[in-house]
């Protein structure tokens, strides 16, 4: 293997901001940390000088990170708190430092378990370049009612990351809507020269405001209040259902929470996956429909559902 490849130095590059992203850290400190690292394939017990100062130059160009000294000689990023988990750029260093923490944990690789993805990944590089340069893309779809895929030209407006899947939303000439898209149904994707305008109002974190999971419905947003026993209510406050939500009242028993949000189904089934630990208390309808559901459940158990 040649030591000074591009992969072996983005390996070093990526432990670099995994290890300066846990907080201020003096250069004898990181030396420490490169001695013991299974990325320090040289077995050298320090990081010279001149090469710490380049890969942190070349990191901040490749990542859009500055990374700083304080008055202690310590070494932190400075925009670490702002590096969110919706924001692409966090997410693919979180990545990126969890694949580097794995091999430098290569004994706890049994131990560590993730969700299976589905499929659909393979096609993230064309949609990725037809985005950049804002050409259409002939894609092969089959969606879960049709017994048949179809193939027709779409031109993507933006990529979502819900629920382990990835989805395209994308405006379709043919029938003059825009539409959602799972990677994971997608058979093919061919990249066109027919070149589209992405409209200048057009906000992909706008535009997916008021809903939650990919479902936009041309519906106004409206204030949905839920009650939820104590202990349940704990998940909420660490994993928030929506950007929206506030709680709103707290007490030994239950907490209140508010949502400004068009009611979707895909929120509809988060509310439903608390099971009776959760109560709607507004707006009315839809709280007659999760009483309606709940008759219906308790008929379906009892050998009595209503006619």
């Amino acid at each position: 293997m040649n030591k000074s490849s591009t992969a072996y130095l983005f390996e070093c590059y990526i432990w670099l901001v995994n290890t300066i992203a846990r907080g201020p850290i003096s250069r004898a400190a990181i030396d420490e940390k490169w001695a013991r690292s299974s990325v320090n394939d040289y077995k050298k017990d320090s990081i010279p000088e001149s090469t710490f100062h380049r890969w942190r130059d070349t990191v901040e160009l490749l990542f859009d990170i500055t990374i700083k000294c304080n008055t202690h000689g310590e070494y932190y990023i400075e925009e670490a708190a702002s590096l969110r988990d919706t924001d692409m750029r966090g997410r693919m260093l979180n990545l990126m430092s969890v694949n580097s923490l794995l091999k430098d944990s290569k004994g706890l690789r049994d131990q560590i378990l993730f969700e299976p993805v589905p499929s659909g990944e393979m096609f993230l590089s064309p949609i990725l370049e037809a985005l950049r340069d804002s050409c259409a893309i002939e894609m092969t779809y089959q969606s879960f009612n049709k017994e048949q895929p179809t193939t027709f030209i779409v031109e993507p407006y933006c990529l979502k990351m819900f629920k382990q899947r990835w989805y395209l939303l994308a405006y379709s000439p043919g029938l003059d809507e825009m539409h959602i898209y799972s990677l994971d149904r997608i058979h093919a994707v061919e990249p066109t020269n027919q070149k589209y305008k992405l409209p200048n109002d057009f906000d992909a974190e706008t535009y997916f405001k008021h809903t939650y999971g990919v479902s936009v419905m041309e519906y106004e947003p409206q204030i949905v209040e839920i009650r939820i026993e104590a202990y349940q209510a704990n998940y909420l406050r660490t994993l928030p259902i929506h950007s929206s939500q506030e709680e709103i009242k707290r007490d030994e028993a239950y907490s209140v929470f508010r949502y400004n949000i068009v009611p979707t189904f895909e929120f509809m089934q988060e509310l439903r996956k608390q099971g009776s630990t959760l109560e709607v208390l507004s707006p009315q309808w839809l709280r007659d429909e999760f009483s309606k559901e709940a008759t219906n459940l308790y008929g379906l158990y009892k050998g009595q559902l209503p006619a």
